[in-house]
C-alpha cells in the first residue's frame, strides 16, 4: 500500500484516497447479477454474437429483425473473447469499463505532462477526471458499455501524437496516433470532438503533420469499413449509418444541467488563458485544449438531442476540461490555488452525495441481489421464448435475444418498415414479456408520438401483468 501512495504527491493523496473509497461500491457490486444500465444486456448479447460464429445470429442483423446494432464492431469481439474466459459477458464488460476509466485518468495525466505541464498538475488533472467520473457521471462507472474503452484508446493516440518537447511532430508518430484514434472510433462512434480538434489544430500549426494525420486516418477508416463490410455484409453500413433515432430537444436542456455540475471545472479550464504563454509550444498546447473543449461542449450538447443519448456524450467535455485545468495549474503565475479551488469546489458537494448513495446501495446489495436472482430464476424456469426490456435479465436467464424494445420503438415511431412484433404477440409468441417502468422509453414514446406501440400491441394481444419485479419491472403473460 505504501508503494501505491508513493506515486502521489502529498497534495494528491487525499483526492486519491477519496477516489479509492468512491470506487469501492462499484467494485463490490461488479460481480452481482443486478442490472446497472439498460445497455448492459444489449452489449452482452452482441459480444456473444461476435464470437459465436453462428450465421443465423449475425452481429449486424438484416432489415426486419427486431434485434438492432447501431454501434461500430470493434468492442464486441474484444469483449466477447474476454467474456469467454470468465463465462459472463456483463461482468467482463464491467471490469473492462472500470479499468478503461482508470486508464483514461492516467492518460489525461500523461497528456498534460507531454503538453509541458508539471508532474503535480498532471496528477491532479487525472484525479479530477476520475473523481468527476465517479460522482457527476457515476452511473457509467463499471457498467458493461464500451464508452470508456473508446476514450482510453483515443487518449492513447493523443498521448502518442503530442511531442515530448518543443520539437516538431514526427510523421510516424502522427500516423500511428491517427490509427489509434480511428480504432477508438470503431469502438464507439460518438467521439468526434477529439479527432476534429486534432485536425483543425494541425491544419493551423503543422501542415506536414496534417498530411500524415489525414492520410493515415483516411486509410484506417477505409480499411476498417471495408473489413467490417466484408465480415458482416451490407447490413453493417446500413445499421450504422441509417439507424432510426427520434430527436428530443429536451435532451439538450438535460445536457446543460449536467454542465452546471462541471461549472467550477470549466471556469478553472478558462484560467489556462490567464497571462501570456511563455513560449510558442505553450501557445500551441493552449490553443489545442481550448479547441478540444469548445468542440466537446458543442458536440456533446448536440448529441444529447437524440432520444436515449445519455450524459456519456459529454465525457469528451470532462476530458478536455481536465486537460485545460492541468495546463492552468501548471502555468498560472503565483495563482495555481485559484484553478485548484475552482476545479475541486463542486466535488465538496458531489462527493458526500455520492458516498451517501454508495453506503445506501451497499447496505441494500444483499437484498437487491436476492430480488433480481428471483426474477432471473422466474425467467429461466418459464419455458419458451421471452422478451426482455431489461436485456440483462434474459441474458442471465439463458434466453435468446428476441426483441430490442428501445430501438424497435424508435424505428416504429420514426415510421420505418414493418416489423413482426405485433404479429408475434398476437400469436402469443412470447411466453413471458418483461417491461421496465423505470426506463424512459415508454414516457418518451408517448411524448413524441402520443402512444407506445409496444404497449399497444401487448394490450391488443391480451398480455397482462403476472408478476412484479425489482425496480418497477413487471412480467406479462397471456392468461391460460
Amino acid at each position: 500500500m505504501n508503494v501505491f501512495w508513493s506515486f502521489f504527491s502529498k497534495k494528491s493523496r487525499l483526492p486519491a484516497f477519496i477516489l479509492f473509497i468512491l470506487l469501492a461500491g462499484p467494485v463490490l457490486t461488479l460481480p452481482h447479477h443486478i442490472p446497472l444500465n439498460p445497455n448492459e444486456g444489449w452489449n452482452a448479447y452482441l459480444a456473444t454474437r461476435a464470437v459465436a460464429g453462428d450465421p443465423t445470429r449475425p452481429l449486424y442483423p438484416p432489415p426486419g429483425s427486431m434485434v438492432f446494432n447501431n454501434y461500430p464492431p470493434l468492442s464486441f469481439p474484444l469483449l466477447g473473447l474476454a467474456g469467454r474466459l470468465t463465462g459472463d459477458m456483463i461482468v467482463t464488460g464491467r471490469l473492462v469499463a472500470l479499468l478503461a476509466m482508470l486508464a483514461c485518468a492516467g492518460l489525461v495525466a500523461g497528456c498534460v505532462r507531454r503538453m509541458g505541464g508539471t508532474t503535480g498538475a498532471a496528477t491532479q488533472a487525472g484525479l479530477l477526471m476520475a473523481l468527476y467520473a465517479s460522482t457527476s457521471f457515476r452511473d457509467y462507472v463499471a457498467i458493461d458499455d464500451p464508452q470508456w474503452l473508446a476514450h482510453a484508446i483515443m487518449l492513447a493516440g493523443l498521448a502518442l501524437l503530442l511531442p515530448a518537447g518543443a520539437g516538431r511532430l514526427r510523421p510516424g508518430r502522427v500516423a500511428s496516433a491517427a490509427l489509434l484514434i480511428a480504432a477508438g472510433g470503431f469502438v464507439k462512434h460518438n467521439l468526434v470532438a477529439l479527432p476534429l480538434a486534432v485536425t483543425i489544430w494541425l491544419a493551423w500549426y503543422d501542415r506536414r503533420a496534417l498530411a500524415a494525420w489525414c492520410g493515415a486516418g483516411a486509410l484506417a477508416l477505409l480499411a476498417g469499413f471495408g473489413l467490417a463490410t466484408t465480415l458482416y455484409g451490407s447490413a453493417f453500413p446500413a445499421d450504422l449509418l441509417h439507424h432510426a433515432r427520434i430527436m428530443m430537444p429536451a435532451g439538450a436542456i438535460e445536457g446543460i444541467r449536467k454542465l452546471a455540475e462541471l461549472l467550477g471545472l470549466l471556469l478553472a479550464a478558462g484560467l489556462s488563458w490567464a497571462g501570456p504563454a511563455p513560449d510558442a509550444r505553450a501557445r500551441r498546447m493552449r490553443a489545442f485544449v481550448t479547441l478540444f473543449l469548445v468542440l466537446a461542449l458543442a458536440t456533446g450538447l448536440l448529441q444529447r438531442i437524440g432520444d436515449g443519448v445519455n450524459y456519456n456524450a459529454q465525457f469528451e467535455t470532462l476530458i478536455a476540461a481536465c486537460l485545460a485545468v492541468g495546463l492552468a495549474l501548471s502555468r498560472i503565475p503565483g495563482r495555481p490555488g485559484l484553478a485548484a479551488g475552482l476545479s475541486f469546489l463542486p466535488l465538496l458537494a458531489l462527493v458526500p452525495i455520492q458516498l451517501a448513495h454508495e453506503a445506501r446501495d451497499l447496505r441494500a446489495l444483499p437484498a437487491r441481489t436476492a430480488q433480481w436472482q428471483a426474477a432471473i430464476a422466474h425467467l429461466r424456469a418459464t419455458p419458451g421464448p421471452a422478451a426482455c426490456e431489461t436485456l440483462a435479465l434474459c441474458y442471465w436467464a439463458g434466453k435468446d435475444e428476441t426483441v430490442d424494445f428501445f430501438n424497435l420503438t424508435q424505428t416504429l415511431l420514426a415510421g420505418g418498415q414493418a416489423y413482426p412484433f405485433a404479429e408475434t404477440v398476437r400469436r402469443h409468441g412470447f411466453a413471458l414479456v418483461e417491461l421496465s417502468r423505470a426506463a424512459h422509453r415508454h414516457a418518451n414514446a408517448i411524448a413524441h408520438g402520443g402512444h407506445d406501440p409496444i404497449d399497444d400491441a401487448l394490450d391488443a394481444a391480451g398480455y397482462v401483468p403476472v408478476r412484479d419485479g425489482p425496480d418497477r419491472t413487471v412480467f406479462l403473460a397471456v392468461p391460460p
